[in-house]
């Protein structure tokens, strides 16, 4: 699920800024007009042969004369759409080895 979560944020211009498969987080950025960050968690379920991801996408806020940036949570459902059928394709393209 993590190559599948790489290759969708991939495929939406993000660049993977982070990624560790030991912790089954990545993290990744692009510039659409306003600078946009996701966070991706990828984890096992403990007692069942499934696997949960999480996905959050924000818009870096700067604020001025401030040293650190804000994230504004993005909830425009279409992009976590456009996400998780990309993820939903890549896993089932790699069950059925195609």
């Amino acid at each position: 699920m993590m190559q599948s979560a790489l290759g969708a944020l991939q495929d939406l211009g993000f660049g993977i800024d982070e990624s560790s498969t030991q912790t089954g987080v990545i993290v990744g950025s692009k510039r659409a007009g306003a600078q946009l960050r996701v966070q991706v968690s990828v984890r096992a379920l403990p007692e069942a042969s499934g696997t949960i991801v999480r996905a959050i996408f924000q818009r870096v806020v700067n604020r001025p004369g401030a040293m650190l940036s804000t994230g504004q949570t993005l909830t425009d459902p279409a992009l976590y759409q456009q996400f998780f059928e990309r993820v939903a394709q890549s896993a089932f393209l790699t069950a059925h080895s195609i």
